[in-house]
């Protein structure tokens, strides 16, 4: 972009930034920006956004509350009769190690597409977490 200043000359882009005291208005430190500090400024900022997005999008694998809620559930009451409250604890343990385990191979995606899958990954983790 080199366009032209009012008096003819090549217009050169930066930008100066000054810092004043609140009292008596006298710049304490100028500094100026040139036009490759800030196409490096905007792809470290650019590049920082895009990594946080990709670490949400691909780290973050926790499903809808309800749905842990249920598997959970589903987990520690499938005894056909009643556990002892240390059996009870045990068995939540082990259900919790292999939800999250389970979370962290099959996404929530993958889990809506396919729940056998899901299931079978559940069922070898709990086997897992004994």
């Amino acid at each position: 972009m080199s366009e032209s200043c009012s008096c003819g000359e090549k217009a050169e882009i930066g930008a100066t930034v000054k810092f004043h005291c609140k009292v008596c208005s006298n710049v304490i430190e100028r500094f100026t920006v040139k036009k490759p500090l800030k196409a490096a400024g905007l792809a470290a900022i650019l590049a920082y956004g895009g990594s946080q997005f990709i670490d949400y999008a691909i780290t973050d694998n926790r499903y809808p509350l309800d749905i842990e809620y249920a598997v959970l559930e589903a987990c520690v009451s499938s005894h056909k009769q009643p556990l002892s409250y240390s059996s009870y604890g045990s068995k939540k343990k082990i259900c919790l190690c292999a939800l999250e385990d389970t979370m962290n191979e099959i996404s929530y995606v993958r889990y809506k597409v396919n729940e056998k899958g899901f299931l079978k990954a559940f069922e070898s983790n709990a086997k897992s977490c004994k």
